[in-house]
């Protein structure tokens, strides 16, 4: 369906739901008339409930209360998007002024603006809303801004924001912008009431008990009650027809966000909304109002005909196994009727299964030993520049094939897990473990990395056989490395098979960090006794309101470190930037690191999904500082 298809469209429902709304306003009319009426009989009886001498002039002037805020929302969008953003007391974001999270999100607009060809338009910011939304208002190209919530700043990674800015631009290039504006215009007849009753009976609460009492406080609250549960049925209307005439389009809206930026990015961006503690809610008193403008649901989640579908419903109309892999919720929770009016089989909902690789069974414990060499110099970490150097001749002619480079990688792998003595039975290539051994073991995660590099493409099942593998190789003696794991997280990447990004609580992986926190730790030579005290610092400082007097013994039960490194890559951008920042604590913080720790630090970044360029320079120069 073309962009002009899809604006016709919209188009044609805003036409249904203009119609539908004047005649809801009638009906408003007539059913205020209506009780308007009994109060007049029961001062009059002989007046009548349905018509009486005073209906016309209650009718002009419930009348003209909704013209006038009709006329008042058309005055505030008479400059489009930013009279809305202005309204709601958002923040402009301006390239000059901004913090990394705003600046990434100027970039972003602006690479998208230029990817579909509109003008870039502003972008806001609601400083006080955690939840994590977005809006977007404009009537022209020259006014159309759009309006992030704090939280969504702080809570979204780079390629979650890059979703939710998506269906902006989508709501932008099908002409949806201006239809919001003029449905909001219009609705505002309709709950002008409710608000007018709210602010009335606000003025009657004296929140300030010093000051001196108003006399017509009951007044006000029971004249601004009554207007306001007048006013709710309204509101209730209102309500209703967006539930009827707009709940349906978000998930089309979602499917065309899909095929215009050509990824689910968006669906990442639902699973984040899921998991996050206070969701889509927007708490400004103009939420009822903007509801139908935004990504996700800005009202309470118990409110009822929300215009938007619950996140786990759109979570299952994209991929109906996302929310399985998320394991919080069960999919059997989500086949409800509402669901499925929704639902097309044969078209949308895809039963197939996601085989992801999992790690051959019995798993392995965590590796407590560590390898010691007699030369201290060689575990001080090289350069990016000295760590290139010539390899050596067997390893260069391996690595011409795809078969040859395989074997590199089992060999380096090899190597690791037996240094004294590798079997005679082992099934690896013994002239590159010759060769691996006669340089410097400093080059050999290098010579790894390069290997990566020229992997060749392989059907999924042989990729899997080779993955296992390689996990059987570093498993060999039921213990594994926190470096051997993540160097088969670069092969799972090379071969792109690597799990698919999906956004994780930190509250339900509490064991998960602890069991990492020893694997962290085991990558260093510590003594026991100051292993143990750092380990309990580092537990206080990720979790500082739980007891910890049950994680004083080490775990040695079998544990998957890749999928926890797959759950910890899921946290909020915040919280991967705190378990940095404590794993750098952890590993260089007061004296000189290895160059296995710096190996584990870099992977670490890379697999959390953070930039380590310059943190690579910053290690290796204070680790200049600390040997001088």
């Amino acid at each position: 369906m073309t962009p002009d298809q899809i604006s016709s469209k919209h188009k044609k429902n805003l036409f249904i739901a203009t119609v539908i709304c004047l005649i809801a306003i009638l009906v408003t009319l007539a059913v205020l008339n209506f009780s308007f009426g009994f109060v007049v009989f029961y001062l009059d009886q002989e007046q009548s409930v349905w018509w009486n001498v005073h209906s016309p002039v209650f009718l002009l002037w419930v009348t003209g209360i909704m013209l006038s805020s009709v006329a008042y929302e058309i005055y505030i969008f008479r400059e489009g998007g930013h009279s809305l953003a202005e309204q709601m007391n958002a923040r402009r974001l301006i390239l000059s002024e901004c913090a990394p999270e705003e600046l990434m999100a100027l970039e972003l607009t602006q690479k998208l603006a230029d990817q579909f060809q509109v003008s870039t338009p502003a972008v806001y910011v609601l400083p006080n809303e955690i939840g994590v939304n977005v809006l977007t208002a404009g009537v022209n190209d020259y006014d159309t801004v759009i309006i992030l919530t704090w939280g969504a700043l702080q809570n979204l990674d780079k390629l979650e924001l890059y979703g939710l800015l998506s269906y902006a631009f989508n709501q932008i290039i099908t002409g949806e912008t201006r239809q919001n504006i003029r449905l909001k215009i219009l609705f505002s007849a309709l709950i002008t009431f409710n608000q007018l009753g709210s602010e009335i009976a606000r003025r009657g609460f004296n929140t300030n008990k010093d000051s001196t009492q108003n006399k017509f406080e009951t007044i006000l609250v029971a004249v601004g009650g009554i207007i306001w549960l007048m006013g709710s049925l309204g509101l209730l209307v209102s309500r209703c027809i967006k539930y009827i005439t707009l709940s349906g389009r978000t998930f089309k809206n979602d499917i065309q966000t899909k095929l215009l930026i050509g990824n689910d990015t968006s669906l990442q961006t639902l699973l984040r909304i899921y998991v996050h503690h206070a969701g889509s809610q927007i708490h400004s008193s103009h939420s009822e109002a903007i509801a139908h403008m935004c990504f996700a649901n800005s009202l309470s989640p118990q409110s009822w005909l929300n215009t938007h579908p619950d996140i786990e419903q759109r979570i299952y109309k994209l991929d109906s196994q996302a929310l399985k892999e998320l394991k919080i919720t069960p999919v059997s929770r989500l086949m409800r009727p509402t669901v499925l009016r929704f639902l097309k089989p044969h078209r949308h909902v895809n039963v197939k299964l996601s085989h992801r690789w999992q790690a051959p069974k019995p798993l392995p414990v965590i590796r407590f030993t560590q390898i010691r060499f007699v030369d201290e110099d060689h575990i001080r970490p090289l350069s990016a520049m000295a760590r290139r150097v010539d390899q050596p001749k067997v390893i260069r002619r391996a690595m011409q094939t795809g078969t040859g480079t395989k074997e590199v990688l089992v060999a380096i792998l090899t190597l690791r897990q037996h240094r004294a003595l590798i079997p005679k039975s082992a099934l690896v290539s013994h002239a590159i473990i010759d060769a691996l051994m006669a340089i410097d073991h400093r080059l050999h995660i290098q010579i790894f990395f390069d290997a990566c590099d020229l992997l060749p493409k392989m059907p999924k099942s042989m990729a899997y056989n080779f993955l296992t593998r390689l996990a059987s190789v570093i498993q060999a003696d039921g213990k594994v490395g926190l470096l051997d794991i993540l160097l088969l997280e670069k092969v799972k990447f090379q071969l792109q098979i690597l799990p698919k990004h999906m956004p994780t609580a930190s509250e339900v992986i509490y064991n998960e960090k602890i069991q990492f926190i020893d694997a962290l730790l085991h990558v260093q030579n510590l003594t026991r006794y100051i292993d143990m005290k750092k380990r309990s610092q580092l537990i206080q400082q990720l979790c500082p309101w739980v007891q910890h007097d049950q994680d004083q013994e080490i775990s040695k039960t079998p544990v998957d470190l890749g999928e926890i490194l797959h759950q910890l890559s899921g946290l909020l951008l915040r919280d991967r930037l705190k378990f940095l920042d404590i794993a750098e604590q952890c590993l260089w913080n007061d004296r000189v690191i290895t160059q296995e720790e710096l190996d584990v630090l870099e992977l670490l970044y890379w697999r959390l999904g953070i930039e380590n360029d310059m943190m690579k320079d910053q290690v290796l120069k204070r680790n200049s500082m600390l040997i001088i």
